[in-house]
């Protein structure tokens, strides 16, 4: 028998997304996997408690990083399906579904729609959640940090010109 599977349309908020080019090691670092995570709006939150999948939902906003913040669900696309056959990346698209310029890195506050996939793995099984792709409505670019330069009179600047040139 084939999984019930159910496409949802959610609009919310993006967070340590990472789902441009190859996919980067899981949690447990035995796979890899495109991720992030996502915070619904509310009439989100309702279609996914209309499934009954509202206990998937994170609150963290008691803990460091999180304050001001509402719930979220970390959605995660693996590399290899089950059956071993590579996986596609999460889409990217604009607000004109145009594919997104990947060098335009999403970062924590972007509002954007995502596709899901919900199957249903029959009784007793917990449903699987899958991002299928994102549209991006309002960028919030990522900004890496980045070390201020040192001076030229910096001692350790000169220290490290030394060392790479042989001469300490």
């Amino acid at each position: 028998m084939a999984n019930k599977r159910t496409t949802l349309y959610l609009s919310g908020k993006l967070y340590w997304a990472k789902v441009f080019g190859n996919p980067r090691p899981n949690y447990d670092g035995d796979a890899r996997e495109w991720t992030f995570e996502f915070e619904p709006d509310e009439d989100s939150v309702e279609q996914l408690e209309e499934l009954g999948l509202d206990d998937r939902l994170r609150d963290r906003s008691d803990k460091k990083g999180y304050e001001g913040r509402g719930k979220f669900i970390i959605l995660k696309r693996k590399e290899f399906k089950v059956d071993g056959e590579k996986n596609e990346h999460i889409r990217v698209v604009d607000a004109a579904n145009q594919n997104w310029d990947s060098n335009k890195l999403l970062g924590n506050g972007t509002t954007a729609d995502v596709k899901v996939t919900v199957v249903d793995y029959g009784p007793r099984k917990k449903e699987g959640i899958y991002p299928v792709a994102i549209r991006v409505l309002d960028l919030v670019e990522y900004q890496q940090d980045e070390f201020a330069p040192l001076s030229d009179d910096d001692p350790r600047k000169k220290a490290a010109k030394a060392k790479r040139q042989g001469t300490d």
